[in-house]
């Protein structure tokens, strides 16, 4: 009888002993990543360098990554999702680096903000956010149809002008119109 204690105490143990080291395992990672300069201008294409790191305890089965730029939009795209090749393992403290390119857009699309990188794997899912800086210059609507209003002020002077020589004019005529005599009608008959 007590060896059959002892034998169930052995094999509870062991199944404890399993679940407790069981539970000390965990899937866990980081997303790194920057990019190639610290500011583009609209049309300027960029490399993008991304790292998943393995910080847990167990490895890790990198499935896709999906890239949400600043402009992305549902209509337009901005996003791109890469696929590892199949059974990218990540093991505990490793990781898996990639490198994207990618081109700021042309038109009003091209703003500041944030590259969101959406990682899953086979247990955890996470997102990490890159900054994004694009040189916009700035718009101004003062200077926008300065030629119009540099065609405005020259028919102003042109008019000033003209006033001032009419007004020069009528006084030069009234100074030296001839004075009126008055005389006497003659009286008729």
């Amino acid at each position: 009888m007590e060896k059959k204690i002892l034998i169930m105490f052995t094999v509870a143990a062991l199944i404890a002993l399993a679940s407790v080291s069981s539970t000390w395992a965990y899937a866990s990672f980081k997303i790194y990543g920057y990019t190639d300069k610290p500011q583009y201008k609209p049309g300027e294409t960029g490399t993008l360098k991304i790292w998943v790191y393995n910080d847990g305890t167990e490895d890790l089965i990198l499935k896709n990554m999906t890239l949400y730029y600043p402009w992305h939009n549902i209509i337009w795209g901005g996003n791109e999702t890469l696929v590892p090749t199949a059974d990218t393992v990540i093991a505990p403290k490793g990781n898996y680096s990639t490198t994207t390119r990618f081109t700021i857009p042309n038109d009003g699309r091209a703003t500041d903000g944030n590259i969101r990188i959406h990682v899953i794997t086979n247990d955890p899912i996470d997102d990490e956010y890159l900054p994004l800086n694009v040189a916009n210059p700035p718009v101004s609507t003062a200077f926008e149809n300065m030629d119009n209003i540099i065609t405005l002020f020259s028919a102003l002077v042109i008019i000033a002008l003209v006033g001032i020589i009419g007004i020069i004019f009528t006084i030069y005529l009234t100074a030296r119109r001839p004075k009126m005599v008055w005389a006497e009608e003659p009286k008729q008959q």
